[in-house]
């Protein structure tokens, strides 16, 4: 993925978009509801940043620290 900003939110969608694309293909998937688009853009946003620590983590204490 580039390091670019903006290339690396144009990379995150077109790698959803053939994630999805390859879905249809296998016949996995044959219509799209709102739950997996809410997957597919979660998707989006973990590739572009990783998801936050869950609480109790031992990142969190050294943030706070």
């Amino acid at each position: 993925m580039s390091s670019d900003p903006i290339h690396r939110v144009a990379d995150a969608i077109r790698h959803a978009a053939v994630r999805l694309e390859r879905a249809f293909e296998s016949g996995m998937v044959v219509q799209v509801d709102a739950n997996q688009l809410a997957e597919t853009l979660l998707t989006i946003a973990e590739d572009l940043d990783p998801p936050l620590p869950q609480r109790g983590d031992s990142r969190d204490a050294t943030e706070d620290a």
